[in-house]
């Protein structure tokens, strides 16, 4: 029985290159496995002029959807969203606004069609122009399936996942103490499992503090939270290690002997991240009913244009959602 391998791409802001990067991707992808479905989701224009082959989802008057059913119909094709002008300097509040119906519009599909959803980077002030609680993909997601989801980033060698994503750090001690920790290991846990096939994943858990709080003297949160989340999990038959040092841990290279590692807060895992694998990671999101993954950078708005742009982050998205749709249906 064949399953869906289409993948939606929701273009991002339009004034980052987050077309350029969805376009060559997308075009190496279909080139790499021709028998591959490749949905681009932005401003009909801007992608025209990026990939002139890809077929437009309507026909010239009649105004219906093109049938395309899915893993029939191979090659790249282009879901557009209503034309914006767009104002210099970005980022604007247009570009939030065909950022979020791109979003939508993918997700709308993957929803009534299958297959993943593959996120190019859009600026969070930008969307926040018109939509002003918005955060970030992740946390917008988590709302439209009313869950919530668990950030995990995917590198050569390492898989990390964020207990906190975009708070100010100020707040993070908060959160942790909230219960985010033992809540973020059950879905690394459980997505581990469900998404990558790992039967009995081994998870290494991150302080919070210098030198995991010093036996108190630099932070209680290891004692007071983490510690004993840890040990709660083990109970119910979690591979859990930690709390470890941060530092020391990556110094090491203590990873390696891991599934994934949780990190407490944004840059405490993503700076090892992006040290490891930049351009080469993908952000995946656990814990929903779909397939989503993403890039690991912004949307470089200096970088428009300019033929600099990379794209071998969005390519590793994509072949990462055409994976994790195999494996969810081989599970």
């Amino acid at each position: 029985m064949k399953f869906c391998t289409e993948l939606v791409v929701s273009c991002g802001d339009p004034q980052g290159i987050g077309p350029e990067v969805a376009a060559a991707a997308a075009l190496r992808l279909v080139q790499q496995q021709p028998d591959c479905t490749v949905v681009l989701v932005g401003l009909a224009s801007q992608m025209r002029a990026l990939v002139p082959e890809a077929r437009l989802l309507s026909e010239q008057g009649s105004g219906s959807a093109t049938e395309l059913r899915c893993s029939s119909s191979a090659g790249i094709w282009l879901l557009p969203v209503a034309e914006e002008a767009l104002p210099q300097p970005p980022p604007s509040a247009a570009a939030g606004r065909v950022a979020l119906c791109g979003l939508q519009a993918a997700l709308a599909r993957v929803r009534t069609h299958g297959g993943a959803l593959v996120t190019a980077p859009l600026s969070k002030q930008a969307v926040a122009f018109i939509e002003p609680s918005f955060r970030g993909h992740t946390d917008w997601l988590g709302e439209q399936f009313g869950c919530a989801p668990l950030m995990l980033f995917s590198a050569p060698g390492l898989k990390l996942a964020l207990a906190t994503v975009h708070l100010p750090l100020a707040h993070v001690p908060a959160a942790i103490r909230a219960g985010s920790v033992e809540q973020s290991l059950r879905l690394l846990h459980a997505g581990l499992r469900s998404s990558y096939g790992v039967a009995a994943p081994r998870i290494a858990v991150l302080a919070l503090n210098p030198h995991a709080g010093e036996g108190g003297l630099l932070g209680s949160e290891e004692a007071q939270v983490i510690a004993p989340a840890i040990e709660a999990l083990r109970h119910e038959g979690l591979n859990l290690e930690g709390p470890f040092s941060a530092d020391g841990f990556f110094g090491a290279q203590e990873w390696r002997r891991f599934d994934a590692v949780l990190a407490m807060y944004h840059d405490q895992g993503l700076v090892a991240v992006k040290s490891l694998g930049f351009g080469h990671a993908v952000n995946v999101t656990l814990g929903l009913p779909i397939v989503r993954t993403s890039v690991d950078h912004g949307c470089a708005f200096s970088l428009v244009g300019r033929g600099l742009a990379q794209c071998d982050s969005m390519l590793a998205a994509l072949q990462e959602g055409l994976l994790l749709l195999r494996l969810r249906n081989s599970i």
